[in-house]
């Protein structure tokens, strides 16, 4: 009996307590629901907390002004970094919020793994994408053999302050181009900024008073400002499979000068000749040379010079030349930056750009600005319309902008409208403004705030184009235009060479490549982003503007006066948004220039221009970016003109070159068939003047 009751007794007990410990754990999970809860509610005030804060309003224009520099470069490094943070804080939160809920609960019906599957799956979804192609080849085997060069490209390297006017007193040594203190400096003091960039427009030197020079080494070149990466992800892939600062320099040089002013003002080719014979003579290895952008007419401008004194240069001392989106042939927009200080990336913006961008750098400041910059003229297009087209034709034109009657032949197509009447017009409230954007969004054409004075268009080629160009930008610019550019419409441009030693300027279809048969030069560049290739403007005409135009050439307004991207030209099935007919590219450069030349059989391909049987091979990235918050650069797989260099395929073919294999074709685009519809030497003159 007393056995009875005391396991009656136990088994109360055991129920008692059961029944208490299923209380307890429930009590315990809904303490730590609400601790969880209070967690992810303070990790979210910290991490808006670090968000910028809504500024009050201000009659202030130096706001509107940091706001279009923010727009027009593209290099708001704080925001950058803002954004980068943010992303990361909401990753981190999504973890900590979740990670609880895996390791300390025990709830019996909750499928761990299935959720730890999905917190990967998100959290690798937005990781961003890091390649190290460096680690990877070094893990196979590869190591250093060539040392290498960087040459930079356009814009794209720091600009130093050594000497100024009083308004930059405080600025010495300082990067007024290329550094997160670059956009206060612009804010505060825009036209002392504007003077201080600007070259002389007769000599295209220094300004009296003012000396900007190049800012030296990697550092000058690997982030344009903090968050604006260029080189850094390829010299830290060549720092992964080994190399370091004795294998691997830079020559940086002042973008804004013609390629004979770099000599003359520089000594620039004198230094970077130095600079590789005394890598080669340390370990006896050729070296490697990388350029981006204008940095290959710079290099190719570089090897033309050397030779005159050595035949047998690059012969000696270049292993491999990577030319990276070079624009060999020239790029279309430089045509609307020097004509109207305008491009697709200000275009785009419609009358939003004239608000913040020309109240505070108007049209006529930036083309003056563009037109003092010698390498702005060296970008001008080469060759004549049977390269770049016709008022009909083009070779790169589709079958169905044929049957459509459509063509990139004509670089321009513009007509005359009233200028004090549109001027009225843009003058009007944005309500009406936007009014008139109404019809480009559904689709069609809107002529709408255009008084136009005919219905009539006029078509220019190319040789019209530079003709029409030199017109507007009067005698100095002419002169410039023969002594730094290759332009085919002016014999004097068009030369093989511009004279003495150090004021050379070489035409790519002309002159030969060096004489150095072991050289590899290989053509790397992306295709698959629209670039501009032709210009719907507008030319505004009046009594008045003529007769401006007709007594003072070198002082046209822009603003009231002379040419204009018609941004309300959009018609879709024509390929024109916002006045601008668009091609296949890298998003600055089109095929036709980075690519022509290494693949037909008349340029570097064949025995005129290079004699010596150079090796020559073309490599295409196809531009496939990633989701912007995953990178903001593009990520891996991303080709326009400067994200290219971050390109995980590219980066690993660069350090396969400087490890010493020998790399092949590799096309994507209709390159060949685009090489076989041009005669290259179609419009070459050969009876060159004897004097310009």
């Amino acid at each position: 009996m007393r056995k009875r009751e005391t396991t009656a007794t136990k088994s109360s007990e055991v129920n008692a307590v059961s029944g208490s410990s299923e209380g307890n754990e429930a009590a315990e999970v809904k303490r730590h629901r609400k601790r969880v809860q209070r967690r992810a509610a303070k990790l979210k005030a910290e991490a808006d907390a670090k968000l910028p804060q809504k500024l009050s309003p201000t009659p202030s224009h130096r706001l509107w002004g940091f706001a279009a520099f923010v727009i027009v470069l593209s290099a708001s490094a704080g925001g950058l970094v803002v954004w980068q943070e943010h992303v990361e804080s909401a990753r981190m939160r999504l973890d900590e919020y979740l990670e609880p809920f895996t390791r300390d609960m025990n709830i019996p019906q909750l499928n761990t793994t299935m959720l730890n599957e999905h917190v990967t799956y998100v959290k690798d979804y937005f990781a961003p994408e890091d390649v190290r192609p460096g680690k990877d080849l070094r893990i196979e085997g590869y190591v250093p053999k060539h040392p290498i060069i960087i040459v930079p490209g356009f814009v794209t390297s720091g600009l130093e302050l050594w000497q100024g006017k009083d308004c930059s007193d405080g600025n010495f040594r300082n990067k007024i181009w290329g550094s997160a203190n670059m956009g206060l400096q612009f804010t505060l003091h825009t036209n002392c900024w504007l003077e201080h960039l600007s070259l002389d427009p007769e000599t295209g030197m220094d300004p009296p008073g003012i000396k900007l020079r190049a800012a030296l080494g990697l550092e000058a070149v690997d982030y344009f400002v903090p968050g604006y990466l260029v080189w850094a992800k390829l010299i830290e892939a060549l720092g992964d499979m080994g190399y370091d600062s004795n294998m691997l320099a830079t020559e940086t040089y002042d973008w804004r000068l013609s390629t004979p002013n770099m000599e003359k003002r520089d000594a620039y080719f004198t230094r970077l000749r130095v600079r590789i014979e005394l890598t080669h003579s340390i370990g006896g290895i050729k070296v490697v040379v990388v350029s981006h952008s204008w940095g290959d007419n710079v290099f190719r401008n570089f090897l033309h010079w050397v030779e005159q004194d050595d035949p047998d240069w690059a012969e000696k001392h270049i292993h491999a030349y990577a030319n990276i989106a070079g624009p060999v042939l020239g790029v279309p927009k430089s045509i609307s930056a020097l004509l109207s200080g305008e491009s697709r990336d200000t275009a785009d913006l419609g009358w939003i750009s004239r608000i913040l961008s020309d109240r505070f750098i108007p049209r006529k400041a930036r083309t003056s600005l563009f037109r003092s910059w010698g390498s702005s003229i060296g970008m001008l297009p080469v060759g004549g319309p049977g390269i770049w087209g016709n008022h009909t034709w083009s070779p790169e034109d589709t079958p169905k902008m044929q049957k459509d009657g459509v063509s990139y032949g004509p670089m321009i197509i513009y007509r005359e409208v009233d200028e004090e009447a549109t001027e009225r017009e843009n003058n009007a409230s944005i309500i009406s403004r936007v009014h008139s954007l109404i019809p480009k969004y559904m689709g069609g054409p809107s002529d709408q705030g255009l008084h136009l004075l005919t219905n009539e268009t006029v078509m220019l080629n190319v040789d019209e184009t530079m003709e029409l160009l030199i017109e507007a930008g009067g005698p100095n610019f002419k002169k410039h235009v023969q002594s730094w550019g290759a332009i085919h419409a002016d014999p004097c441009s068009e030369r093989g060479d511009k004279g003495s030693a150090k004021r050379y300027f070489f035409n790519p279809l002309k002159c030969p490549l060096p004489k150095a048969p072991s050289l590899a030069i290989y053509c790397m560049y992306g295709v698959g982003s629209p670039v501009e290739r032709s210009f719907r403007y507008l030319k505004m005409t009046t009594p008045k503007a003529k007769e401006q135009a007709k007594s003072h050439p070198e002082d046209v307004d822009n603003e009231k006066t002379g040419w204009t991207i018609n941004r309300d030209e959009h018609t879709p099935d024509t390929g024109v948004d916002t006045g601008i007919l668009v091609s296949d590219g890298d998003g600055t450069v089109p095929l036709i220039s980075t690519g022509l030349m290494c693949k037909h059989p008349q340029g570097w391909r064949g025995k005129r221009l290079n004699p010596h049987g150079v090796r020559i091979a073309s490599r295409e990235y196809q531009h496939e970016p990633t989701a912007a918050f995953k990178g903001y650069r593009g990520g891996p797989k991303a080709s326009t003109h400067v994200e290219i260099l971050a390109n995980a395929l590219l980066m690993t073919d660069i350090l396969k070159i400087a490890a010493g294999e020998v790399l092949d074709d590799s096309i994507i685009s209709d390159i060949d068939g685009l090489a076989a519809r041009i005669d290259l030497e179609a419009d070459l003159r050969t009876d060159e003047p004897a004097t310009c």
